[in-house]
């Protein structure tokens, strides 16, 4: 539930991309009054956004190269919502004429727009690239307001893309110029960003005393009204970290009475959801299946599939709590079916018959054009020597030449209207066809969030260990996973490589991450080889495959991963693994006797423990899978992961990373923090990769104890 509460509250103090009343221009006196009059561009660009596109669009040759910027401008806004693609059009239009006549502000807001475009795009890496360009400019004239607006817009990008540690530092750089401009209310946002970065760092304490700070910052600006998501953000820290639910439910019944008073139903439809969950620990299961059914109705109203998804499944629990358990399986089935278009086949393949028509017809247009190109060639041929006979023949045969030249242009004339009829067809097809990808673009996209939203949080295992998680997709959504459970005194985590990447391996991580959670919470199964085999057992059921001895079924549908559990009463690591070994690194004055040396310096140990050799769902219901057990050292780190990395091709001569080079470099950084463990992952294979495709899905977990 902690998804549908958080809120990131950028300060946009120059740009508002919402929607306007448009209103229709008498003439073009008002449009070019607003341009000639309104000599601040950020004013003059307002008020021409209130102007119908057309009207705009008309009046376009008629003015300068600044008139032409701010029309561009306005109509990158008015476009943003509603037509982002259109937007980026504008967008593009703008930003070289701005750059031709030098004019800062129209610099300024091409850069801006197509930053905040490409970012909406999820082009991450370019909408950054745009966001700095226009931080440096506004730093060269000193606009604090401006440079404010960017580096919250750099800080919340790099918050949603889970790098904590850089967003921090912007929105601490935000708060340092609103409280030198004594803005209040923006620097109470401000802290509220702090606080959930220092949450999606794992540092709890740090995240609850700027919240108290933000709900005090809301009240000294005189708008504590505001504060509806902060006092949701304590009761949500209370909920799953402090485990105190009196508290939690003191700030989040705070929460719902703001956002209700605001008729936010969007925001209540997470608060119910987590005032559910609470009641739900506290054993009061009526008031959870009521709160449940707010978070339902809510979500309803909000029309946002994410938040239909977190109530149905808050309102599944309260059931299942309430015993009422066919209630509890619809909504569980509801939550996972809101999205059931996410990847359709059968439009897969209408949009890949489509392409090759449109090629086929493109080529054949090409083709024509050619040919045209020839007959025209040949007319102009035939059109100088019958003037020279012409010359000789006389005045009449000049007139048969000048009838000649006429029916000639006029088979031009046909051949050139044939082909735009043919051009605008294709223009027609190829339009269809953006749209189509468009729509899988979107379904992949919201596949996406259902995938972000089984995925556990990290702070789970960092309340108790030191610990990183590496996990870098190869397409927008990823067939590894990585899953963490606590159970009583026991953690479990896991690091999981299924089958494919992309879409359908997904759509496998969904059948493992659901299947694990059902083996430790429902079936209460404890050893980690005993839960490889219910795995694999749910896995091949899941995929039809628990009768069938069928071999290709067998190799191509499944998963590989490693699991551990620590008891943390008695220190002791329990491990399993399907495909994917355990690296355990050691200080050399306690050896583990049962396990085999693979590398050793004067400081450190290397252990690997074999796993077995059995891919889960492989179709053999009847394979025991090894439980290990190590008695843990303090400073011992653990390495699990996926096959990504290693595999990965790159170096000078192209070649995969190799698990001994994988080995060795584990041994190198394990003294290293995990953050900086963490980076130097992420750097090497940077390095490694160079211009190549990444290959794989990649995830790495490392934990010291």
């Amino acid at each position: 539930m902690e998804t549908a509460m958080k809120k990131l509250l950028l300060i946009i103090l120059l740009f508002s991309f919402t929607e306007t009343t448009l209103i229709a221009s008498s003439g073009n006196s008002k449009i070019d009054s607003i341009i000639t009059n309104v000599d601040d561009y950020s004013q003059s660009v307002m008020l021409l956004r209130k102007i119908v596109p057309e009207n705009l669009l008309d009046y376009i040759k008629e003015v300068d190269d600044i008139g032409k910027c701010k029309i561009y401008n306005a109509l990158c806004w008015i476009y943003f919502n509603s037509d982002p693609p259109k937007a980026m059009k504008y967008a593009k239009l703008q930003s070289p004429l701005a750059e031709k006549i030098k004019n800062q502000d129209a610099i300024i807001y091409s850069y801006d727009n197509l930053g905040w475009l490409y970012l909406s795009f999820t082009e991450n890496e370019k909408g950054i690239e745009y966001m700095l360009k226009s931080l440096k400019k506004k730093e060269e004239i000193r606009d604090t307001a401006g440079i404010s607006v960017s580096l919250s817009g750099l800080a919340g990008t790099y918050y949603k893309m889970n790098n904590f540690s850089l967003a921090l530092n912007y929105f601490n750089q935000t708060l340092e110029i609103e409280r030198n401009a004594d803005r209040k209310v923006t620097e109470a946002k401000t802290l509220g960003n702090i606080g959930l970065c220092y949450v999606g760092l794992g540092e709890i304490d740090k995240g609850l005393e700027t919240y108290l700070k933000t709900v005090e910052a809301y009240k000294e600006a005189g708008v504590e009204h505001e504060a509806g998501v902060t006092y949701g953000n304590l009761g949500l820290i209370y909920l799953n970290h402090k485990k105190d639910y009196s508290q939690a439910l003191y700030f989040l019944k705070k929460s719902a009475k703001l956002h209700g008073q605001q008729g936010d139903v969007s925001s209540l439809s997470g608060v119910y959801g987590a005032m559910a969950e609470v009641y739900s620990y506290q054993n009061d299961f009526t008031k959870a299946l009521i709160y449940g059914k707010k978070a339902v109705k809510n979500a309803i109203l909000s029309n946002d599939k994410g938040n239909m998804m977190e109530s149905h499944r808050s309102l599944a629990f309260a059931f299942y709590n309430n015993k009422n358990y066919q209630l509890a399986y619809e909504n569980f089935q509801v939550a996972f079916k809101l999205k059931d278009s996410i990847f359709d086949t059968k439009s897969s393949e209408q949009i890949a018959e489509m392409q090759t028509k449109y090629d086929t017809e493109k080529k054949e247009a090409e083709n024509s054009l050619l040919l045209a190109e020839k007959e025209i060639d040949r007319v102009e041929l035939d059109k100088k020597s019958t003037q020279q006979k012409m010359l000789m023949l006389g005045l009449l045969l000049a007139l048969l030449l000048v009838g000649y030249v006429a029916y000639s242009l006029n088979q031009k004339k046909k051949t050139n209207k044939l082909l735009n009829i043919q051009n605008e067809e294709i223009s027609n097809k190829n339009a269809i066809i953006e749209e189509k990808n468009k729509d899988i673009t979107d379904s992949i996209n919201y596949a996406q969030r259902i995938q972000d939203a089984i995925l556990p949080k990290e702070s789970l295992l960092k309340e108790h260990y030191e610990s990183f998680i590496y996990y870098q997709p190869k397409d927008i959504v990823s067939g590894d996973f990585y899953w963490i459970k606590e159970i009583g005194d026991k953690i479990y985590f896991s690091v999981v490589d299924c089958t494919g990447h992309g879409v359908p391996g997904a759509f496998m991580s969904i059948i493992g991450a659901n299947s694990l959670n059902k083996i430790v919470e429902d079936l209460k199964i404890e050893k980690t080889g005993e839960m490889l085999d219910k795995l694999n057992n749910l896995v091949n059921i899941a995929l039809g495959k628990e009768n069938t001895s069928d071999e290709i079924l067998s190799v191509r549908d499944g998963m590989d991963i490693s699991i551990c559990s620590i008891d943390r009463v008695n220190n002791i690591l329990e491990y399993s693994g399907a495909n994917n070994s355990l690296y355990i690194l050691r200080k050399p004055n306690n050896k583990i006797a049962e396990l085999e040396i693979v590398i050793e310096n004067d400081d450190t140990i290397f252990y690997e423990i074999k796993s077995n050799k059995m891919a889960i769902g492989g179709g053999d219901n009847l394979m025991n899978y090894t439980t290990h057990k190590i008695q843990l050292e303090k400073e011992d780190v653990i390495y699990l992961f996926s096959d990504g990395y290693a595999d990965q091709f790159g170096g000078p001569k192209g070649k995969k990373f190799m698990y001994k080079p994988f080995k060795r470099m584990f041994l190198s950084i394990q003294d290293k923090t995990m953050d900086e463990q963490r980076f130097f992952l992420d750097t090497t294979l940077r390095e490694w990769k160079g211009d190549l495709d990444q290959l794989d899905d990649i995830c790495v977990m490392g934990v010291r104890i």
